[in-house]
C-alpha cells in the first residue's frame, strides 16, 4: 500500500536520523584529540642559519586518540611537518594512551603546521592538527642587523647602495608563523605607490625599475603577525630599517682616476728619482776627470 506524504515525510527524518546516529557513533567514533598550539617564546628578534634563536621554554606537542569518549591504546604514532614532509618522531607514554613529541629549546624555523598520526591497538587509524607560532623575526643571512636602543625587536639594517638609472630590491627578511603582513614606509611616511617602475611585493620586498634620485631614503618595513593564545588574539611584529643609496652612473670613474693620479705620481717620483740619479752619476765622471 502506498504510504501518504505525511508518512513518507516521517520515514525520511527517520531514515535521515539513523543515518547521522550511524556517522556518529562509527565513521566519527575515533578522534585525535591534543594541544591544537604551541608558541616558540622569543626575547629577541635576530636569528640567522649559523647561530639560530631558540625559544625560552621548552615546546612540546602531543596529542591521543579518542573512541567515543574513551581515551584508547597507541600502537604507533609519528609527528609530520607539512611544509616539507619532514617525519618526527613520537613518543608514547608508559600506559600507551598519549603521543608526545618533544623540541626541546625548539628553533624559530620549528614554526609551522603539523599533523599527529596514530593507530590505536584496535587497528583504527586518526589524525589531528597542531600550529607551532613564532613571533616575525628578522633573519640575518644575508645581512647586518643591529638592534635599536632598548627595542630588541626594532633594528637598523645594512644599506642598499645601487647605480641610477638600475634596479635595486630592498628586502624585510622575516621568519614567522603564521605569515606575517609587511608594511612600509619611506622617511617616516607611509609607502604606497602608482609609479609603474616600483613594486611592492606582498613577501616583504620592493623592487625599483629605472632608479632615480627621488628613491633614495630610509625604507623601514614592519613585518606583523596574529595568534590566538589562551582565547585572546595577540599581535607581534619586528621593524626593520635600510637606507636606499644611489650614485651616478660615471661614479665608478672616481675609483679610476683615482688610480690612474697615484700611478701617475709613481712614475714622476720614479723618473724624478732616476735623473737625480743619473746627475750624480755624471757629477762624479767630471769629478774624475
Amino acid at each position: 500500500m502506498w504510504l501518504d506524504v505525511s508518512s513518507r515525510t516521517r520515514l525520511s527524518l527517520i531514515i535521515v536520523h539513523l543515518f547521522v546516529l550511524f556517522v556518529q557513533r562509527f565513521c566519527r567514533a575515533v578522534q585525535a584529540k591534543g594541544n591544537p598550539y604551541a608558541v616558540i617564546m622569543v626575547s629577541s628578534a635576530r636569528t640567522s642559519t649559523n647561530n639560530p634563536l631558540r625559544s625560552q621554554e621548552n615546546v612540546t606537542l602531543w596529542c591521543q586518540a579518542e573512541d567515543r569518549g574513551a581515551v584508547a591504546e597507541i600502537k604507533s604514532a609519528v609527528f609530520i611537518r607539512k611544509r616539507d614532509g619532514v617525519v618526527l618522531k613520537a613518543e608514547i607514554n608508559s600506559d600507551h594512551k598519549r603521543a608526545y613529541h618533544h623540541f626541546g629549546l625548539a628553533v624559530v624555523t620549528d614554526s609551522g603546521n603539523y599533523v599527529c598520526r596514530l593507530t590505536t591497538t584496535n587497528g583504527l587509524s586518526v589524525s589531528g592538527s597542531h600550529q607551532v607560532f613564532v613571533r616575525p623575526v628578522v633573519l640575518a643571512d644575508l645581512g647586518h642587523f643591529e638592534p635599536r636602543k632598548n627595542d630588541p625587536f626594532s633594528f637598523d639594517g645594512n644599506g642598499v647602495t645601487v647605480v641610477r638609472s638600475s634596479s635595486a630590491e630592498i628586502t624585510c627578511p622575516v621568519i614567522a608563523f603564521p605569515t606575517p603582513r609587511f608594511s612600509w614606509t619611506k622617511d617616516g611616511k607611509e609607502f604606497t605607490t602608482k609609479d609603474d617602475r616600483v613594486n611592492i611585493k606582498s613577501d616583504g620586498k620592493i623592487l625599483i625599475n629605472q632608479v632615480s634620485d627621488t628613491d633614495k631614503g630610509v625604507y623601514e618595513c614592519t613585518a606583523t603577525n596574529e595568534y590566538i593564545v589562551n582565547g585572546r588574539t595577540e599581535a607581534h611584529q619586528v621593524v626593520l630599517a635600510r637606507v636606499l643609496r644611489v650614485k651616478s652612473e660615471l661614479a665608478w670613474l672616481w675609483p679610476l682616476l683615482v688610480i690612474i693620479i697615484i700611478i701617475l705620481l709613481l712614475l714622476v717620483v720614479i723618473i724624478f728619482g732616476e735623473c737625480r740619479t743619473r746627475r750624480n752619476q755624471q757629477k762624479l765622471l767630471e769629478a774624475e776627470d
